[in-house]
């Protein structure tokens, strides 16, 4: 996994004329490309508290996140693109290198991309590509194919975490929780 951290980056893309993200369907904020990414989401939701969360948030804002199965530049394990923005909704794509990587680790690394997402949701301002690049160029640092911020690493970890525990402890997490009246929001 550690190895897996290292490689995670944000992506800046500047040749987005590829991206074909009016084919990818669903009504939430994160819109799978095809099945196997809709059963990896679907995992998450169920497995990890904090990847909840994570969804959660982007539904209640203006970011809408396609993701899709194929090679990141730089062959990192994930990464996120600006995609476009118009009619009061901007658009992010995430693209996850699924070759020699297990579930929990596709999902951990989803989990990051999240992040990234609602850190874009969070700063109305990122509105085109070139945004885009100087707020992750202020939050985070720069390194091989993009940026990486500290919050996005945690993340990742947490959502590992979560999803190496018995799911019996994640349901007896949950319980409590619901007896204590919280909801969402990251396990400790």
């Amino acid at each position: 996994m550690r190895h897996a951290l290292a490689g995670v980056v944000l992506a800046a893309i500047a040749a987005t004329r590829g991206i074909n993200i009016h084919a990818q369907e669903g009504s939430g904020a994160v819109r799978p490309e095809n099945p196997g990414i809709r059963a990896l989401i679907a995992t998450g939701m169920k497995r990890s508290a904090t990847f909840r969360d994570l969804n959660s948030r982007l539904d209640r804002s203006d970011v809408i996140v396609y993701v899709r199965s194929s090679r990141c530049p730089g062959r990192v394990g994930a990464c996120l693109a600006w995609a476009s923005a118009g009619g009061g909704v901007r658009r992010l794509l995430v693209t996850l290198d699924a070759f020699g990587r297990s579930p929990d680790e596709l999902t951990a690394l989803l989990a990051h991309e999240l992040q990234h997402a609602n850190e874009v949701a969070a700063t109305l301002d990122i509105t085109d590509l070139a945004s885009f690049q100087r707020s992750f160029e202020f939050r985070g640092w720069k390194h091989g194919s993009g940026f990486e911020t500290g919050e996005a690493i945690d993340i990742t970890r947490t959502v590992a975490g979560e999803l190496a525990r018995p799911l019996r402890a994640r349901d007896d997490d949950a319980a409590v929780r619901e007896r204590d009246g919280f909801s969402g929001g990251r396990v400790p």
